[in-house]
Order: structure tokens, then sequence, then C-alpha cells
């Protein structure tokens, strides 16, 4: 595939190194460096063979007006932030779709975008900013909302998944259901009905749930 622009990944983690190599050899992109913020620098100097660098001076050595950027993180609040960062130091985010995840050209979707393959995504959809979508099923005129990860998850039509929401490996969603804001659907959960904002639902049958705090969701569930 021939490249026509290069980016640079943030992360070092596993994620990182998945998303990266996945960019590197199925899109137009070169992925040419891997960056961190040096307080979570784990020691790596190189990820698939490229150069760790770190992320406060990143401009300098690979400016915005060249290079473009994919922030790699699993945690939807981290991820936000260094959104909302990269967008000030003036970079602009790409988007990865699989070349074997199945969409249409109808498929609506922001910046920052990661599209797995084995994911299928039903026309008039739309996804927002900053969403990751790994291995999951999205169905007709639903819409993802900024800063969501869907893990190999089944939404049917007409589902609205609300902003830094977390649905886990096989959570279902019924039509024309509405997931709140900063919700954990954790994995195997059936949801029927509209959740609130703030909430956590867990079991086959979603019959635990409980309301918590941002800072509960981010430290606890969404390491």
């Amino acid at each position: 595939m021939v490249k026509e622009s290069k980016v640079i990944i943030y992360g070092t983690g596993k994620f990182a190194e998945y998303v990266g190599y996945m960019i590197d050899k199925d899109s137009i992109y070169e992925v040419c460096a891997y960056c961190i913020e040096k307080g979570y620098h784990n020691g790596k100097e190189h990820i698939n063979g490229k150069a760790v660098v770190g992320f406060e001076a990143l401009e300098e050595c690979f400016p915005p007006e060249k290079y473009q950027l994919f922030i790699a993180i699993g945690n939807n609040y981290v991820r936000k932030r260094l959104f909302e960062s990269s967008k000030k130091k003036g970079y602009t985010l790409i988007r990865y779709v699989s070349s074997v995840a199945l969409i249409w050209e109808e498929l609506v979707c922001g910046e920052n975008i990661f599209i797995s393959d084995n994911s299928a995504i039903q026309p008039f959809v739309t996804i927002g900013d900053n969403t990751i979508i790994i291995g999951s099923k999205i169905g007709h005129h639903s819409k993802i909302g900024n800063h969501v990860l869907l893990s190999a998850c089944f939404l049917s039509g007409s589902v609205t998944v609300g902003e830094s929401s977390f649905l886990g490996i096989n959570a279902t969603v019924k039509q024309n259901t509405v997931i709140g804001n900063n919700n954990i659907i954790g994995m195997g959960s059936v949801i029927t009905h509209n959740t609130k904002d703030w909430e956590v639902y867990t079991g086959s049958h979603a019959t635990r749930k409980r309301m918590v705090s941002a800072d509960r969701i981010e430290s606890n569930y969404l390491l």
C-alpha cells in the first residue's frame, strides 16, 4: 500500500503496539515513531522497530505541519485528556478503519478513530471523536459519542452511546436504547432500557447496577 502521510503513535503499551502495527501494515499512513509522556515512560526505546520519543516536546521533532498523530490509549479519560492536549499542539488526529471491517459509505466519524478487523457497522451510523471500536457490531442509525471504547459488543439499531462510556466483551444493547455518559457496561451484560449517566452494569442480565463517581470509574474500571 502506498504511504501518503506520516503518523506518530501515542502509547508504549501492548495496545499501542497492536494499533501501530495495524496502522503501519494496513493503511495509507507510515508510522514514524511512538511517543509517551515522561511520567509514563516504561523504559522501552523502540516499538515495532520505531523510536520512542517524549510527548512534551513532540512538535519540535515531529511538527504538526508534517506529521499526524494517533492516541492509542484504552482508558477513555486519559485518551480524552491527550486528545485535547494534542489538538492544542496543532496536531490532526487520524482515522483508521481496517481494510477487512464491514462499513458503508454513509458512516460519519470524527478524529482519532480506530475501527478494527471483525467490526461491522451498518449504514447511517455516526461516531464522535476519539473513539475505539474493536470487533464490535453496530446497528443502523446508531450514534456513538466522543471518547468511547467498544470491545467486541453488539448494538442493535438506533442505539445511542453517551460520551466516555465503555462496553465490554459480548455486551448487548437493545434497539432504540440510550446509554448514558460515563457508563461502564460490563462483559456479557444485556441492556434493554435506557441508562443514566455514571452507571455501572454487570452480570448477564445487567441485574446489578450502581452509580459511581468519575474518579472511581477512571481509577477502578478503566485501568
